[in-house]
């Protein structure tokens, strides 16, 4: 039994053996590791558009670009590029009929316009009353002053300039200088005027004296500026600045404002006995008035305004031979301008007019001295639309 399972034994390893050794002794194929060539990688730069850096722009450009961006939304121009461009969109917006009543007013076709004028002006100042227990009228007036002048418009701006012929040959030292712009619904008027040369007297407790041109000087600023209700019928440029032309008449109540700033100075005389004497002036004024416009015919046209204001404060002040008092306020006192012209239209886009401007005031202190200054200006005119 022993020996039978040695046998047995045996018998059962002998397979495995053989199979041990067949595995050991199994040929194998040599396996041979080649190198892999791949394709080369190459790395190139990547060229990415550059982001251009857009410049700070100040705020004046940003203004024109962005006004430039609306005028191609409201005029439908895709580009401004040409004198031309910019015409067509002026001549658009010169003619745009939104803005006034088309059976009233109505806008001139030509581009251009041409004129001519003629000014004479003069102001003066005068006072009366009771001053520090003395009863005390003054008269006085400037030199009056001619110029002429040439002025240029495309439609509706205009550029002008003007000269005195008697400045330059030393007839004439008062200087002027003005500035004016009248739109249908706005407008106003600057204006300041240096005189040297003034004539006129003085009389204190009935004794009269005469003044010397050379001995006063004055300077004064005077701003207006008025509203128009009723604009879209009525026009201010009509007579004025030929920029509208008024088919029919029409009238307009009116808003407006004033301001008076300035001075006047007479040096000591010792042979007439006057004092050194300077009065400082200053008004703010608001008001109202009318204006209109009478189309006679299709050729003739008169117009005519009045607008007073109300003082609401001031500030003056007189001084004589060194001896300061303010002028207290009393009411009322009042700033008034004055307008009248006459236009009269030829054949062929020829026109020409007569026109007044006149600013007064009637002032009063609490001492009952009246000071009134007044400034006008007549002008001549002869034009040309083409």
């Amino acid at each position: 039994m022993p020996m039978s399972r040695s046998l047995l034994t045996l018998l059962l390893l002998m397979p495995l053996s053989f199979v041990s050794a067949q595995i050991d002794t199994f040929p194998v194929d040599t396996f041979v590791i080649e190198p892999v060539v791949m394709d080369t990688l190459v790395i190139e730069p990547v060229v990415v558009d550059s982001v251009p850096i857009v410049p700070q722009l100040s705020p004046v450009k940003k203004f024109m670009k962005k006004r430039l961006n609306q005028l191609k939304d409201s005029y439908s121009v895709d580009s401004i590029h040409s004198i031309g461009d910019v015409d067509s969109i002026l001549a658009v917006k010169y003619q745009k009929k939104g803005t006034y009543d088309t059976l009233y007013l109505a806008r001139p076709t030509n581009r251009f316009t041409l004129k001519a004028r003629m000014n004479l002006s003069g102001s003066g100042i005068s006072t009366g009353g009771n001053w520090q227990g003395q009863d005390v009228k003054t008269k006085l007036s400037s030199d009056l002053r001619f110029t002429t002048s040439l002025s240029f418009g495309y439609r509706g701006f205009s550029l002008g300039i003007s000269f005195n012929p008697f400045k330059w040959v030393g007839k004439n030292t008062n200087t002027e200088l003005g500035f004016n712009m009248y739109n249908n619904q706005w407008g106003f008027d600057f204006s300041y005027q240096r005189a040297k040369s003034h004539n006129g007297w003085v009389n204190v407790n009935g004794k009269r004296n005469d003044i010397n041109s050379s001995t006063v000087t004055s300077n004064v600023f005077l701003a207006t500026g008025y509203y128009a209700f009723n604009h879209r019928r009525f026009s201010y440029p009509a007579v004025f600045t030929q920029s509208y032309i008024q088919r029919r008449s029409a009238g307009s109540w009116m808003l407006s404002a004033s301001l008076l700033a300035g001075n006047l100075e007479a040096t000591k005389d010792t042979e007439l006995g006057n004092p050194a004497v300077k009065l400082r002036l200053g008004y703010i004024g608001l008001g109202g008035g009318y204006a209109y416009n009478w189309v006679i015919t299709p050729q003739w046209m008169v117009h005519g305004s009045f607008l007073p204001n109300l003082v609401i404060g001031s500030f003056n002040s007189m001084t004589i031979d060194g001896h300061k008092e303010k002028i207290r306020f009393a009411f009322p006192q009042f700033l008034m301008t004055e307008r009248a012209a006459v236009m009269y239209c030829f054949r062929y886009n020829m026109f020409t007019g007569l026109s007044f401007v006149a600013h007064h005031t009637l002032l009063a202190n609490a001492g009952d001295l009246r000071l009134n200054y007044y400034r006008w200006r007549l002008e001549l005119s002869y034009g040309l639309l083409f």
